[in-house]
């Protein structure tokens, strides 16, 4: 299996950012689970890094503007970045309209945008091939 680079290096750092997205979405949901099975603490833990994950987003996104050879992630960064934003939406609509399932939309959308923060993830390293 040998990997296959688009021309143009991508800046580490940007590989770094773009990768970590995942990885802090997936301990996100841990904290959930932590809160729900065993320590309620934990939901405050779930809010922070919720607040360190957008931090690293504009930083993705703030990258595809400063860097002219990120360009090409600008459109998939911006969209990160309102379906993040999304997350808010679905938890204050859910309080002005008292309704589980409009919060429940919290969840729906925290799998949207981990599978796009992956594809983006997968399109920065580059893909395998056989």
């Amino acid at each position: 299996m040998t990997m296959v680079r688009s021309p143009g290096a991508t800046p580490s750092y940007f590989k770094a950012l773009v990768i970590s997205v995942p990885l802090l979405i997936g301990c996100q949901l841990f904290f959930v689970g932590f809160a729900v099975f065993a320590d309620g603490v934990a939901w405050d833990w779930h809010r922070a890094l919720g607040g360190g994950i957008g931090a690293v987003i504009l930083a993705v996104l703030l990258a595809t503007w400063l860097q002219p050879s990120l360009r090409a992630y600008r459109a998939a960064a911006a969209v990160l970045l309102v379906l993040y934003s999304f997350q808010f939406v679905w938890l204050g609509l859910g309080a002005v309209f008292e309704s589980g399932a409009v919060r429940a939309l919290h969840a729906a959308n925290a799998m949207l945008l981990t599978a796009v923060s992956v594809l983006i993830a997968r399109r920065t390293v580059g893909r395998f091939s056989s």
